[in-house]
């Protein structure tokens, strides 16, 4: 599992999520993390996807099995 920080850094790029199966819904989800929200249970991650601009998705820190950018 990844750090706050480490997903934190990754705030403006292109990312892979890689997602554990309680996240309810498919295992991966790509595209440009927008923002982080520290909230009392823990960091909230907001996702746009590739595939839907104007679009965002939220997950929960604890749900977030691996990320992976996808710039350099």
């Amino acid at each position: 599992m990844p750090s706050a920080d480490e997903i934190k850094r990754l705030v403006g790029k292109r990312v892979t999520l890689r997602l554990a199966p309680a996240a309810g819904g498919p295992p991966t989800a790509s595209g440009r993390l927008v923002g982080t929200l520290d909230a009392a249970d823990g960091l909230v991650v907001t996702l746009q996807p590739v595939d839907q601009p104007g679009r965002r998705f939220t997950y929960h820190y604890h749900h977030i099995v691996d990320i992976k950018s996808e710039e350099a």
